[in-house]
């Protein structure tokens, strides 16, 4: 019982630690939150909208909507990236689990999705954009699909990033890519056939791309393509678990 409060206490403390140090010596602090997403959205939206209008309705919660998800994933799995390096002082005095500094990191990033969701759901409002209550609740499924994604790429890259630093310069680079194969200010019908296939294997997409259809469409994906996320976000999961306990007693060594 003991372990557990003190397992629970250190991670309550990491996940105040990582959100309050991304608005450290900032004069606006977490109000950051907002404005930097609507920014985005409303930048992008000047630039895409005049090119996407005839086949995207409603623009800025379609850009939006897919901005959300993405940084979600990217500062999530980013945030597992950095989880050991950057605490390898902590880690060398405590003898809690290391896996606690990624959820830690991993669920400060589902604050961040939660206040960004809000903004979401403002600009649904401004914007004139149907609320369809009984779909938009369901959208929680491709939510903890991509969290339960997140944390098992977390824990791979947190083990990967101590002994081959170069993953943090090759993560950034997948990331960049993924974010232009995620379909977040362009619609997927653009792009050419034969690259069509292999744009939608992406796991990335399949959760932009369920969330917008609970959320903007009112409308709900097949079974089949839910539960193909679902699974393959536990196995990542599974994978992050096995190879984070095969090597968390020697990570230290390598710090």
């Amino acid at each position: 019982m003991n372990i557990n409060k003190n397992y629970l206490f250190l991670l309550e403390e990491i996940i105040k630690k990582n959100f309050a140090s991304k608005y450290k010596g900032s004069v606006l602090g977490i109000l950051w939150s907002v404005i930097k997403p609507l920014l985005i959205m409303i930048i992008m939206t000047i630039i895409f909208s005049t090119l996407f209008k005839r086949s995207i309705d409603n623009y800025p919660v379609y850009i939006l909507s897919g901005k959300c998800l993405y940084d979600f994933f990217n500062l999530g799995s980013n945030s597992g990236l950095y989880a050991i390096r950057s605490n390898k002082f902590i880690l060398k005095t405590t003898s809690a689990s290391k896996s606690v500094f990624v959820i830690g990191g991993v669920l400060s990033e589902v604050i961040n999705l939660f206040i960004t969701l809000i903004i979401l759901f403002g600009v649904m409002l401004v914007t004139h954009a149907p609320f369809y209550f009984d779909k938009i609740i369901l959208s929680i499924i491709p939510l903890i699909s991509l969290a339960i994604m997140i944390l098992g790429m977390g824990l791979i890259l947190s083990i990967c990033s101590v002994y081959y630093s170069d993953v943090q310069h090759l993560w950034g680079v997948v990331t960049q890519m993924g974010m232009y194969a995620s379909a977040i200010f362009y619609p997927m019908d653009i792009i050419p056939e034969p690259f069509h296939q292999y744009m939608i294997l992406n796991p990335i997409f399949w959760a932009i791309d369920q969330f917008r259809s609970f959320v903007m469409l009112g409308t709900i994906p097949s079974t089949i393509y839910i539960l193909n996320l679902l699974i393959f976000s536990l196995i990542i999961l599974v994978m992050g678990i096995i190879i984070f306990k095969k090597y968390e007693n020697k990570v230290t060594m390598k710090l």
